[in-house]
């Protein structure tokens, strides 16, 4: 088991004189915008353990952060409980990591409670909803430093807690996962953390000679939501109603990934497309079987 003693969270240092430079430059030429030279400083790190040092846990080697403030009590509930099962997860180097199978099972003997789940065209509620908000922390720590991403897909439609838009991570296990190859010199050790409704992935290992520069969102092709409907269902006792869709508006994403290789000289540039579909109000009302149109062999 391993123990963490503090959070170790990175750090930012604005660089003084070449901002004032920018700022001149920019004044002169009539650019109304700069780009802050911001570097990130490493927290102090105390490694106690002999095999974690021996297999390269001695640095912050990427961070990933997202927003979930506003979140309701059953999906806060459900983020806590997944971040804890993460924290502490190893991963050798050169192995592919897979969110699900770290994550493990999602019921209630897990811990976990009912809230909203995509299922197709309707939002309801499913043991675990809100675990997308992990997958998307921890997907964002990888893609930022530059490992190679071997699965991720974004959800069907954009969901308010994962902005910026196009960087979302869905998982919907077995059949959805999140996974990554650990291409640093050294094993990766993972503390996973919740504060002031923000989640954090911290990925402690050794970092090596490369460059990522990421750039989005360029966004196109919007979509007004359709119109407000409804629907018979059997599945909820007449004459309740829920509510199994809210509107959302549709869209087309891209993101660039720009990775340096310092050591070779390889550079790459990868596009991460995402598409988000437009979505109307939907109701269900309960009906008796009776009230449904006969389904088709």
């Amino acid at each position: 088991m391993i123990v963490f003693h503090g959070i170790g969270m990175l750090g930012r240092r604005v660089d003084i004189e070449e901002a004032a430079s920018l700022t001149v430059q920019a004044l002169h030429r009539s650019i109304t915008e700069i780009m802050l030279p911001v570097e990130e400083t490493q927290p102090l790190i105390t490694v106690n353990d002999v095999a974690l040092r021996s297999q390269g846990v001695r640095e912050v080697v990427s961070m990933g952060e997202s927003d979930f403030r506003g979140s309701p009590a059953a999906r806060t509930h459900n983020i806590r409980v997944g971040l804890g099962k993460l924290n502490g997860v190893l991963i050798p180097q050169g192995e592919t990591f897979s969110f699900n199978n770290a994550l493990g099972k999602i019921d209630a003997a897990a811990g976990y409670r009912k809230e909203l789940v995509i299922q197709g065209p309707y939002t309801l509620p499913d043991y675990g909803g809100g675990l997308c908000q992990i997958s998307t922390t921890a997907y964002r720590g990888v893609w930022e430093y530059g490992f190679p991403i071997a699965a991720r897909k974004n959800h069907s439609f954009a969901v308010r807690y994962y902005s910026p838009v196009g960087t979302d991570a869905t998982i919907f296990p077995p059949w959805i996962d999140v996974r990554f190859v650990n291409d640093s010199p050294g094993d990766l050790l993972i503390q996973t953390h919740e504060e002031d409704g923000r989640a954090y992935f911290i990925f402690y290992g050794t970092r090596d000679a490369r460059e990522t520069q990421t750039l989005g969102p360029f966004t196109w092709d919007f979509v007004d939501p359709p119109e407000d409907r409804e629907e018979f269902t059997t599945e909820i006792p007449p004459p309740e109603k829920r509510t199994v869709s809210e509107r959302v508006p549709g869209l087309k994403v891209v993101w660039y990934r720009t990775v340096r290789r310092l050591a070779n000289g390889d550079e790459r540039t990868e596009e991460v497309f995402s598409g988000y579909e437009a979505r109307g109000f939907l109701t269900q009302i309960g009906a008796p079987p009776m009230w449904l149109p006969p389904q088709r062999p």
